[in-house]
């Protein structure tokens, strides 16, 4: 299973997540990215790969 987490810090709010995603996992809420269906995510990291300001990271748990 794999838990991905969002740096609010970092995040520039771009929604790059939001549309790579296959399976939907993220929405942009109050202009960040939120990992709303977490428990989909497939550990294909295509967010860290488009997330430009490395916001993202895929823990497996």
């Amino acid at each position: 299973m794999f838990m991905p987490v969002v740096n609010k810090d970092k995040c520039t709010g771009c929604g790059e997540c939001v549309e790579v995603c296959p399976s939907e996992v993220f929405e942009l809420q109050d202009e960040k990215s939120e990992p709303v269906n977490a428990d989909e995510c497939l550990g294909c990291e295509s967010c860290i790969e488009v997330c430009e300001s490395g916001a993202i990271t895929v823990e497996e748990t």
